[in-house]
């Protein structure tokens, strides 16, 4: 066994997808795992922008960053398919002149007439150019047509991939599909083939949806006698409804997932986890766990769910870790409103963080929470909680707590309990009550856990204000 050389390659057509970050993570995973043993192996990267139209540059740098920012860092400089043009031309022209390819003038109008045809008749013909090959007159044109590949009529194909396993297909299932149009630029079909065998990939492994292409590249590295990779094709992730994951589902790319607090650790153990599973069943896996023991062999053939509960799950537990606590620093100085939050009283967002932080699911939820207590000109709402009976004991309250020497949670709580006791009444007569007075809600955190996020002199002014009110 040789160097493992891996590529991933997104089109800038839009921002990462979490599909594609999947396809990403198993890239880069395999490729770790074998650099342990061969350490020429690579993990690249080829943005495809031959589609000059709906290609941005914009998308472009996002998807390079956001593989940054999930830790996937590639090999070598970024291959941009768009500067390769007459690379793939050279190809064509080479399989033209090698009698491995063919020009033809058929006009898509025609052809899609016959594919009509076809279909009313029943008949699965894939072949609609019939004409042009065997003309003399059309291969000897200058100008004014595209190249397509030539594919023989009988026998079939065998690819073993690693995910999929053994499958066959007849040759005349495949089509002579263009490689070259009209106006010189080459199709997909052709571009990755001759990108993938100039950056020496052996290993492809990409969504199940492009299984059917390997069959008609296959062709392209027989006819360029080159050597054909090891294919892994990996089933598509689906919503819980069991249909492909779309805009419907939810956030989509990591763009979006970043925005709104999200863990890379989380992301990465809830993908990894789509159609695989650690020998040990440990839900909890870290990136250098699934390097060491995953085996794409093991991946499930079948389509996997993406829960965003149970990504919400992982991400609960890793931003509650102490050791994460920076992520929470670095995601306050960057969400605009948090900004303002940590530059106004940074100890008092991480009080907040500190007692929400297990009743959360991602970062973006602490904006509404923190803008309760950072409130600067706080009214207590009318509520049917605040009677006569619990304004006359909140007076003697605050007496008590004005008294309170050290502000922390326990002494508040200390002090609350007592003050309970001693005036013989339930918490729930008071302590609710006490909780609205302070943040609007009825439920929330403990009551000592409000005071304390508030502070001594916020805490005071708040309660003092709703007595005068």
């Amino acid at each position: 066994m040789n160097a493992i050389i891996t590529r991933f390659a997104p089109s800038p057509t839009g921002n990462l997808h979490i599909g594609g970050v999947r396809t990403a993570l198993l890239n880069y995973v395999i490729t770790q795992k074998a650099k342990k043993k061969f350490p020429k192996s690579k993990f690249l990267l080829r943005i495809e922008d031959t589609d000059k139209i709906r290609s941005n540059n914009e998308f472009k740098n996002n998807i390079i960053d956001e593989l940054n920012w999930m830790g996937f860092h590639h090999d070598d400089e970024p291959y941009i398919q768009s500067e390769r043009i007459k690379r793939h031309q050279e190809v064509a022209l080479d399989l033209l002149e090698n009698n491995k390819a063919f020009k033809c003038i058929c006009k898509p109008a025609e052809l899609e007439k016959k594919r009509n045809e076809n279909m009313k008749k029943h008949t699965n013909v894939k072949r609609l150019c019939t004409k042009c090959e065997n003309s003399h007159d059309v291969q000897k044109l200058k100008n004014g047509y595209v190249i397509r590949i030539k594919i023989p009529n009988s026998e079939n194909i065998t690819l073993t991939d690693l995910v999929q396993g053994g499958i066959t297909v007849e040759n005349q299932e495949i089509d002579n599909f263009i490689i070259l149009r009209n106006d010189g630029t080459p199709t997909y079909m052709l571009a990755v083939v001759v990108d993938d065998f100039d950056m020496g990939v052996n290993l492809i492994i990409r969504g199940d949806d492009h299984l059917n292409n390997s069959f008609r590249q296959f062709y392209i590295y027989k006819n360029m006698h080159w050597p054909i990779p090891q294919y892994a094709h990996i089933p598509l992730i689906h919503g819980e409804d069991g249909k492909k994951l779309s805009k419907r589902h939810g956030a989509l790319n990591i763009c979006e997932f970043k925005e709104k607090g999200y863990l890379q650790k989380a992301i990465i153990n809830n993908l990894i986890l789509l159609g695989w599973a650690p020998s040990n069943d440990d839900e909890i896996i870290s990136l250098e766990e699934i390097i060491n023991n995953f085996e794409i062999k093991n991946l499930s053939k079948s389509s996997s769910i993406f829960n965003y509960d149970k990504l919400n799950y992982f991400n609960c537990y890793y931003l509650r870790k102490d050791t994460n606590v920076k992520y929470f620093h670095d995601y306050s100085q960057t969400n605009p409103q948090l900004k303002t939050f940590y530059r106004k009283d940074k100890e008092k967002l991480k009080r907040i963080f500190n007692i929400y932080k297990t009743k959360i699911n991602y970062y973006k939820e602490l904006e509404n929470i923190s803008s309760i207590y950072f409130e600067e000109n706080f009214v207590t709402k009318k509520n049917i909680l605040l009677n006569k009976e619990f304004k006359e004991l909140l007076k003697k309250c605050i007496i008590l707590l004005e008294n309170l020497d050290l502000w922390e949670n326990i002494k508040i709580e200390d002090l609350i309990k007592n003050f309970i006791n001693t005036n013989k009444i339930k918490f729930i007569s008071f302590g609710k009550p006490l909780r609205f007075t302070l943040i609007n809600l009825e439920n929330g955190p403990a009551v000592s856990d409000i005071f304390f996020i508030l502070g001594k002199k916020n805490s005071i002014l708040r309660l003092n204000n709703y007595i005068k009110g």
